[in-house]
């Protein structure tokens, strides 16, 4: 399933983690850092496999839409992708914002494990959502 593979990418797993991770939304200001945080939050929350945080704070109602539709349970999705995700740590690269969309370029891994993808936030109110993992 795309979601759980795409999770996979954002969730730091806790197991062989010799130390914390950067923050790496602190390299940005204003907006740009606000949507970088919400990359972060989505890394801790994971580590920490709280699966009703991520998805009743972290995703947009369009994401959990389409995971509806695709027949699949938020909560267990994002349990199944935690448990499946190997130690590395996410970094956030580049944040570009467009009105109320925002694409957050992250490189995951090291060495011959590094991944780079692309996530898509939307403003919702006063909040950032994530609203696609890994394009």
């Amino acid at each position: 399933m795309r979601f759980a593979a795409a999770l996979c990418l954002v969730a730091l797993a806790v197991a062989g983690c010799g130390s914390a991770p950067k923050d790496s939304s602190k390299d940005f200001k204003g907006d740009e850092r606000a949507v970088a945080a919400v990359v972060e939050d989505l890394e801790s929350t994971a580590r920490n496999e709280d699966e009703a945080k991520i998805c009743t704070k972290l995703l947009s109602p369009s994401l959990l839409r389409a995971l509806s539709e695709q027949g699949t349970n938020c909560r267990t999705a994002v349990r199944d992708a935690v448990k499946d995700t190997d130690s590395f740590d996410v970094q956030v690269d580049d944040v570009t914002i467009r009105a109320t969309k925002a694409t957050v370029k992250v490189t995951s891994g090291s060495g011959s494990n590094e991944k780079s993808d692309t996530l898509e936030l939307e403003r919702i109110g006063n909040a950032w959502k994530i609203a696609s993992l890994g394009s």
